[in-house]
């Protein structure tokens, strides 16, 4: 699951919604194959991000407009990889005649974390267990924040995908221990040329 299926989420919530056909979160999550949970995250989403003025209607268990609304024009992606899916999403979204805003993409990785406290210090990214051997999926907006959650961890986490964002992962903690690396050379320099 990608940015690109997380905005087609919004994009079928809001159609049914508009059509009169009450969707809720259960019925999000049996569409897209997600957990309850990430289906009701989807469902604040488009209250509190995009504003759209929607209820729940208890007596038809779903949720509604209390006024007319539309989804965004534009479309904000953090990672420039992404590119491909502005286009494709933006054909999406060209029927709407609302007003501009912007869609923040969500991120998805599938990580392998060996314990389960280390996956309780995830828990605000992860949205669905996999399986049996510590799987889980992971949804975030920021990939330097993910980053720094993943160190903060002090777990041996996996990336298992996407390979880019474990490259990335990798090139970081790269660049980190060079320049600590260079740091730790360059001082013990100077303390040798203040001898």
């Amino acid at each position: 699951m990608s940015g690109e299926f997380a905005v087609e989420r919004i994009i079928w919530l809001h159609k049914r919604i508009k059509d009169g056909y009450y969707p809720n979160a259960v019925r999000l999550s049996e569409r897209f194959g997600i957990s309850h949970r990430q289906a009701q995250r989807d469902c604040d989403y488009l209250r509190r991000k995009l504003n759209a003025p929607v209820e729940f209607d208890r007596s038809r268990q779903g949720y509604y407009y209390t006024e007319p609304f539309s989804l965004p024009d534009s479309i904000r992606v953090e990672d420039p990889r992404d590119i491909s899916n502005i286009v494709a999403l933006a054909d999406m979204l060209g029927d709407n005649e609302g007003e501009s805003t912007q869609i923040s993409i969500p991120y998805t990785a599938l990580l392998q974390i060996p314990d389960k406290l280390a996956a309780l210090e995830l828990a605000p990214f992860v949205t669905k267990r996999v399986g049996s051997k510590g799987k889980y999926i992971c949804e975030f907006q920021n990939i330097r924040v993910f980053f720094g959650a993943l160190i903060a961890s002090d777990a041996e986490i996996r990336i298992l995908e996407p390979e880019w964002l474990r490259e990335d992962f990798c090139k970081s903690l790269d660049r980190l221990r060079a320049a600590n690396e260079k740091s730790a050379e360059e001082e013990e320099q100077e303390n040798n040329a203040e001898d």
